[in-house]
């Protein structure tokens, strides 16, 4: 399965100008992943996902921080990501539909 959780947080993506599918799936990606954190997460996995991928900690740096082990940490953001990957599969979907008809339609 593709892991939209590193392709979301470690590949670039232009922001400026005109129709890319790629922007468009990062776009609906940068909508739904705040909601998704917030809804079917833990808190641990929640807070363990954020540090690692937003703010670039190691696992032994959130351990320290949370005063967990590295293992639990690996468990709570490996659990995150593969909930996350598993709901963002339905969105890739949806965009791509989506993007398919508009090319459709506009061709």
């Amino acid at each position: 399965m593709k892991d939209f959780v590193e392709a979301f947080y470690y590949d670039a993506v232009e922001e400026e100008g005109g129709y890319d599918a790629r922007r468009a799936q990062h776009k609906a990606f940068a909508a739904v992943i705040p909601l998704l954190m917030e809804r079917e997460l833990t808190e641990r996995q929640e807070v363990c996902l954020r540090y690692h991928y937003v703010y670039g900690k190691s696992q032994s740096e959130i351990a320290a921080l949370l005063k967990l082990s590295q293992p639990t940490v690996s468990r709570h953001i490996r659990t995150a990501k593969a909930i996350l990957n598993n709901e963002l599969a339905y969105c890739y979907a949806a965009v791509y539909t989506a993007l398919d008809e508009y090319d459709r339609l506009a061709g």
